[in-house]
């Protein structure tokens, strides 16, 4: 192929220009298909020549399908290129940065965690550069129902989950430990409701935490970020500023997993385990 003064080939430019409208399309798609061509034309401004042949390249390479009515939607090559993108990822080390400039921001340990039965499993950590920070170390447990990662994952579980744990004796680890069963499910109410959950002095003495949902591909909640302090340096009116960072840092590595946000304020996240199924009736008290 001929190549112009700067080495590179003379129709690179419109190459490129042609791929990032073919992407454009299969975006469009994914986020409102199945798509009539009309539509396509319409939302791109692009002329329909030029769609028309960028959507037989991108139909004839299993990009796009057509379905019995015409329309184009998500082709079968999209399957293939997703299960490898999922399969080569690990939601550690999509953390590991976002986790260290938590730390740098705040100054206070940064925990990554999932849920393993009724536990908490710390996965990663930050460390706070302070000497004194909460104990927790990588590999640790921790119970579900008085930590903030804990019940980040436990207001995003099937409800036969919760059920089975607000049946059961609530460890009380300290004197603010919720352990009651009612009081418990309005607490996970409340973690859906805002977006974060906090343990205010409930697991650990002197330390306060807050912890926020990360999300895959799906939707589902399969992780928890969170910043833990001594209580003395993380006071209770600090809490929203650290779980809007948290929640900034979150929604980069739910976007790392593949998640995308709803486009409308009105979408919500798909119901169903790991998704925030309401909190089941409280079974029975301690």
């Amino acid at each position: 192929m001929p190549a112009g003064a700067s080495g590179a080939p003379r129709d690179a430019t419109g190459t490129a220009k042609a791929l990032v409208k073919g992407l454009a399309l299969v975006d469009l798609i994914a986020a409102d298909g199945p798509l009539r061509l009309t539509d396509l034309v319409a939302a791109t401004g692009v002329p329909r020549g030029t769609v028309v042949r960028l959507l037989e390249v991108l139909v004839a390479h299993g990009v796009l399908r057509t379905d019995a009515s015409g329309r184009y939607d998500l082709g079968p090559q999209l399957a293939v290129w997703g299960q490898g993108f999922l399969g080569r990822l690990d939601v550690r080390a999509q953390a590991e940065d976002l986790m260290r400039a938590l730390t740098e921001q705040t100054r206070e340990t940064c925990f990554l965690g999932v849920r393993r039965g009724s536990q908490v499993l710390y996965i990663a950590k930050t460390d706070s550069p302070q000497a004194v920070r909460p104990a927790a170390v990588e590999g640790s447990v921790n119970p579900l129902h008085c930590t903030a990662i804990g019940k980040v994952l436990l207001a995003h579980s099937a409800q036969d989950v919760v059920r089975d744990l607000l049946a059961g004796p609530l460890e009380r680890r300290t004197p603010n430990t919720i352990t009651d069963p009612r009081a418990l499910a309005a607490e996970l109410a409340a973690v859906r409701e805002r977006g974060y959950a906090t343990d205010e002095i409930e697991n650990e003495d002197g330390v306060r935490c807050v912890a926020v949902p990360v999300r895959d591909h799906g939707g589902q909640v399969v992780a928890a970020l969170s910043v833990s302090a001594p209580a003395y340096r993380f006071p209770r009116e600090e809490t929203p500023d650290v779980a809007r960072r948290l929640l900034a840092a979150a929604q980069t590595l739910s976007a790392r997993l593949g998640y995308r946000a709803p486009r409308h304020a009105h979408e919500e996240a798909p119901s169903g385990s790991g998704t925030g199924a309401a909190a089941p009736e409280a079974t029975s008290g301690t």
